[in-house]
C-alpha cells in the first residue's frame, strides 16, 4: 500500500548543524588503550617492562595491519544478527576521522555500502561520503525515525513513526540510496522495529506484530504480545526497541516476544516454535543451527527445530553477537559464551554504566559501545599484552551501534548527535 509523494521540509535540529563544507573537521585525540600509571614504578614494573622490552617485535597489538573495508548494510549485519564481520581487522588505535550531525533523540544505528554511510535522526535522513564525511543528501521526515536503518539494492528502508495526532501513521519509507528520493512506503498499524532483510524481502517486529513487506506491499502480519515489563519497570519504547531486528534462519523468522521467543514460518507468518524466556527483549542471533537469545535472567540456545539446548544464568538488558566458535554478550561488561554449552570463556570490562548496543565481532576483535566503548581481543594475547585495543569516547552511543566499512568505525554519537567516523591511527 503506497502512500504520500515527497514532500516535507527538513526537520530543524535543536542546534545548529555542524557544517562538513570545505573538507570535513579532522580530530587529532588518538583513542587506544594506554592509562595513566604511577610515575615511580614498582620493582615488579620494572622486571615487566623489561620483560616486555626484551620481547618488543615478537608479539602485541602495534603489529597489527587494519583492514575497515567492506559494507555493514543492516543492524546486526546479515540476516542472522550476528554482526561478525571476519574480515575486518581493528587497529590498534584509532583516531576520529570526520563527524555529521543528524540531530537529536531518537537516532539509530548507521549502515554503509560502497564508500556511502546513511544514518538518521531527528533531522532526518542523511548520506555522507564515507571516507570524507561530505554530505551527499539530506531528507527531512515528517513524524521519528523509529529503529535502525537498512539497506537493500536499490532502496533504502527508515522505519517510522508519527506519536499522536489526527495524522499519526507508523510504516515502513523506501528512498533511493543515490540521492533520497521516495521510492515506496508501505502503512503499519503499530510502531516498527529493526528490519532484516531477507530473500528479497523486509522482516520486523512491530509493538504489536511481526510482519514481512516486499516493495511496498505487506504480505504477511502475526499478532504478538507487547515487549512491556512492569516488574522492571520496562516497556516496548524506541528506547528498548530501535535496534531490535529478526533472525531469519533455518528456524523461521525468530523474534522476541513476551517472556519468550519465537519462531514463524517466513512465507505465511504462521508459528513453528516458542521457547519461554523471561523479559525477552533484545535482536535474537542465529549461528551454528541455533539460535541464541537473551532475557532478563537468562541466555538460552535452542535448536532449529525448537529443541532447548542449554540455558544459562547470564542475562539482564543486554544484547548478543557471534562468531563461529563463541557468542558475545553485551550488558554491564562483555561475557565471551561458547556455544557448543554457553560456558563462560572469559569477562572484560564494557567501559560504560549503559550497554544495550549489540557488540561487533571484528576479526580477532570485539567493539562494544554504550556509554562509552572499547575494542578487545577475543583471544588471551598472553602474559605481557593486553586484551584491550583501544576504547572511544562516544557518549549515550547505546542506540548508536557500530557500523564499520569504507575504511572507517561509525558510531552514532547521543549526547551530540553526531554520526562520528573513526580511523586507524597513523
Amino acid at each position: 500500500m503506497a502512500r504520500r509523494p515527497e514532500t516535507g521540509a527538513p526537520r530543524q535540529s535543536p542546534r545548529p548543524p555542524r557544517s562538513t563544507a570545505g573538507g570535513p573537521r579532522r580530530q587529532q585525540k588518538v583513542y587506544s588503550a594506554l592509562r595513566l600509571r604511577s610515575v615511580v614504578p614498582s620493582r615488579r614494573e620494572l622486571l615487566a617492562g623489561a620483560t616486555a622490552v626484551a620481547l618488543a617485535g615478537c608479539t602485541g597489538s602495534d603489529e597489527r595491519d587494519p583492514d575497515l573495508s567492506g559494507e555493514w548494510r543492516q543492524v546486526g549485519r546479515d540476516r542472522g544478527n550476528r554482526n561478525h564481520a571476519p574480515g575486518v581487522t581493528l587497529p590498534s588505535r584509532i583516531v576520529e576521522s570526520w563527524r555529521g550531525n543528524v540531530g537529536s533523540w531518537p537516532y539509530v544505528p548507521s549502515v554503509v555500502a560502497d564508500g556511502t554511510v546513511y544514518a538518521a535522526g531527528s533531522r532526518g535522513t542523511f548520506a555522507f561520503d564515507a571516507a570524507g564525511g561530505a554530505q551527499r543528501w539530506h531528507r527531512g521526515i515528517d513524524g521519528d525515525v523509529a529503529a535502525a536503518l537498512a539497506l537493500a539494492d536499490d532502496a533504502l528502508l527508515v522505519p517510522e513513526y508519527r506519536r499522536e495526532g489526527p495524522g499519526a501513521s507508523n510504516g515502513i519509507l523506501a528512498v533511493d540510496p543515490a540521492d533520497g528520493s521516495y521510492r515506496w512506503a508501505t502503512e503499519l498499524e503499530t510502531r516498527p522495529f529493526a528490519p532484516t532483510l531477507a530473500d528479497g524481502r523486509a522482516y520486523l517486529r512491530t509493538r504489536d506484530a511481526c510482519v514481512a513487506v516486499a516493495d511496498g506491499e505487506l504480505l504477511w502480519r502475526t499478532e504478538l504480545d507487547r515487549l512491556v515489563y512492569d516488574e522492571f519497570h520496562v516497556w516496548d519504547s524506541t528506547d528498548f526497541t530501535s535496534t531490535i531486528g529478526p533472525a531469519v534462519t533455518d528456524a523461521g523468522v525468530v523474534v522476541p516476544d513476551r517472556d519468550a521467543v519465537v519462531a514463524l514460518d517466513p512465507a505465511d507468518g504462521s508459528e513453528r516454535w516458542r521457547v519461554p524466556l523471561g523479559g525477552s527483549m533484545a535482536s535474537p542471533v542465529a549461528v551454528d543451527g541455533a539460535v541464541l537469545a537473551v532475557g532478563v535472567g537468562s541466555t538460552v540456545s535452542v535448536g532449529d527445530d525448537g529443541r532447548e539446548r542449554w540455558r544459562v544464568d547470564r542475562g539482564g538488558w543486554a544484547t548478543l553477537a557471534a562468531a563461529a566458535d563463541e557468542a558475545y554478550l553485551a550488558a554491564d561488561e562483555l561475557t565471551a559464551l561458547a556455544l557448543g554449552d554457553g560456558r563462560r570463556a572469559w569477562d572484560a570490562p564494557a567501559h560504560g554504566d549503559v550497554q544495550r548496543s549489540q557488540p561487533a565481532v571484528l576479526g580477532d576483535g570485539v567493539l562494544s559501545v554504550g556509554d562509552g566503548g572499547v575494542a578487545v581481543l577475543r583471544e588471551d594475547p598472553g602474559l605481557f599484552d593486553d586484551r584491550e585495543l583501544f576504547e572511544i569516547d562516544a557518549r549515550a552511543a547505546d542506540h548508536g551501534g557500530v557500523a564499520v566499512g569504507g575504511g572507517r568505525v561509525f558510531v552514532v554519537d547521543g549526547s551530540s548527535g553526531d554520526l562520528v567516523a573513526y580511523e586507524a591511527a597513523e
